[in-house]
């Protein structure tokens, strides 16, 4: 009997275990990522300037423009090395990239930069999916930044001392009715709220995406769909939690009436 028990605990645990660990809510890579409808995705970024000379925005807009693919080969580079990591780094890798948009003002920058610029004729491999910049133009998401501030201290950039790059999120929603398959294409730009600051031109580093789950609901034959809240599992858990501990009890029943009756019948 106790073995038994037991068996049948560990069949409870690993059913809790399995619903709990279903939820919508899931990191992925910053390659493709896959949003049903309703779902929404987080993607964090980091982004470098594009205007040699300008201000530094405080405000960005959602992107709605590429950058140069020369540009994208370049960004793709520096993300690739991590260089955005150290912020020495990173300011010879924005020298870099002023010079492979074709700054002639900006300082050369080191080895650092020379190798941006080297990279900027490499290739890049396309995500499979849907660029978000053409999902929005076809109206099958909504992209808004969620946040946008600075990375490290300002630094002296020819005649002004300022930042150069900057770490934001940008939040995604699926309002169409298929489930989409997306990316958030390296270089793309995020213009400034403020006429005359730098395009921010970025890659993702992280996406968290959260999508709707379909629940069977026992007490009608519709299947009703809840969004991915601590709520809705708890609702989920407490019927199946119900049915498992009554079988429980039952089997126990079961196996202490079995060992009466054997008992009785080694007496008789």
């Amino acid at each position: 009997m106790a073995r038994s028990a037991r068996f049948f605990g560990a069949i409870v645990v690993a059913v809790i275990a399995g619903l709990l660990g279903s939820g919508g809510v899931a990191a992925q890579e910053t390659e493709s990522f896959t949003l049903q409808p309703g779902g929404t995705a987080t993607i964090t970024f980091e982004a470098f300037c594009t205007n040699y000379g300008q201000n530094f925005p405080d405000q960005i807009e959602a992107p709605d423009a590429l950058a140069q693919p020369e540009l994208q080969k370049a960004l793709a580079y520096i993300e690739e090395q991590g260089l955005a990591a150290n912020a020495a780094d990173a300011l010879d890798a924005q020298y870099g990239l002023w010079r492979v948009i074709g700054a002639a003002d900006s300082p050369q920058g080191g080895a650092i930069a020379a190798n941006v610029v080297n990279a900027a004729n490499t290739g890049i491999p396309a995500p499979s999916g849907t660029s978000l910049l053409d999902a929005v133009q076809a109206g099958q998401v909504t992209v808004s930044v969620a946040s946008w501030e600075p990375i490290g201290q300002p630094v002296e950039i020819g005649d002004l001392t300022d930042h150069f790059y900057g770490r934001g999120t940008l939040r995604v929603e699926n309002t169409s009715n298929q489930t989409l398959t997306l990316y958030h294409p390296i270089g793309a730009l995020y213009a400034p709220t403020e006429v005359g600051d730098q395009t921010m031109a970025a890659y993702a580093t992280e996406i968290e995406v959260q999508n709707p789950q379909t629940i069977e609901v026992t007490q009608t034959s519709q299947p009703t769909e809840l969004p991915e809240t601590s709520a809705g599992v708890g609702q989920t858990l407490l019927p199946i939690l119900s049915s498992l501990t009554l079988g429980a009890i039952a089997l126990g029943l079961r196996l202490k009436r079995r060992s009466i009756q054997r008992t009785d019948s080694r007496e008789m």
